[in-house]
């Protein structure tokens, strides 16, 4: 496909054109600060990762010097606060459902690829609760700051494309979470009993969007049928 083309269907895959998407976040600025945030947190997985694998007189890497314990301790703590507070930060800050969704998966993604496991665990279903929660979070939040109402879904001025991306997203979560709690041992149960109150948020706020569009559709229908009679 020519340039051209790209041009004629109104698409063009440059950086910018992500950074600038509404998915991404509101600010380009702030967008860029998030995704430099999971650059360095990948940059820093692969060098404790190459510390574990690369070895030296059959000794492993990272246990010769003390430089790989600051990256590790580093890394944890990245990949604590991208699964718990980041995505709700960067969410109330610069909005952008699908980053804001993403923050959580990365850390848990790149832990499964490393030690090869790749089955839904206690991990994978926090990480797509919390981002659910965030998604959620991110329309609600960049909806507020574009029509300056604490209840933008009743201002007529809904983003669908957004609207629908976010219910799919919370939909996906949801039948994994669902799934997961069906087999899961009572341990994990517990440890996920915490998390599980997120639920509230994407439920409560996609819902809202919902009713309220259902609302103004049922009532545009009334008005076209009083109209026509």
């Amino acid at each position: 496909m020519s340039t051209d083309d790209h041009h004629a269907f109104g698409w063009q895959p440059t950086i910018d054109t992500v950074l600038e998407h509404p998915l991404s976040g509101v600010e380009r600025r702030r967008t860029r600060v998030a995704i430099g945030f999971l650059v360095v947190f990948v940059g820093l997985f692969a060098v404790s990762y190459a510390g574990s694998v690369l070895t030296i007189n059959g000794e492993a890497l990272e246990t010769l010097t003390e430089r790989f314990d600051m990256v590790s301790t580093v890394l944890i703590a990245l990949a604590a606060a991208a699964v718990t507070i980041v995505p709700f930060l960067y969410a109330t800050w610069n909005g952008g459902p699908a980053l804001s969704f993403t923050l959580p998966l990365v850390p848990v993604t790149l832990g499964h690829m490393a030690a090869g496991q790749y089955a839904l665990g206690l991990d994978t279903i926090i990480a797509l609760t919390v981002g659910s929660a965030a998604s959620a979070l991110a329309l609600f939040a960049a909806d507020i700051r574009r029509t300056g109402s604490l209840r933008p879904w009743n201002t007529g001025h809904r983003d669908e494309s957004q609207l629908l991306f976010v219910t799919m997203l919370t939909v996906v979560a949801a039948v994994s979470a669902s799934q997961f709690v069906a087999g899961a041992p009572p341990r994990s149960l517990e440890s996920y009993l915490p998390f599980s109150v997120l639920w509230l948020v994407p439920l409560g706020i996609v819902g809202a969007y919902w009713q309220a569009a259902i609302r103004t559709t049922v009532a545009a229908r009334l008005e076209r049928g009083r109209s026509e009679s």
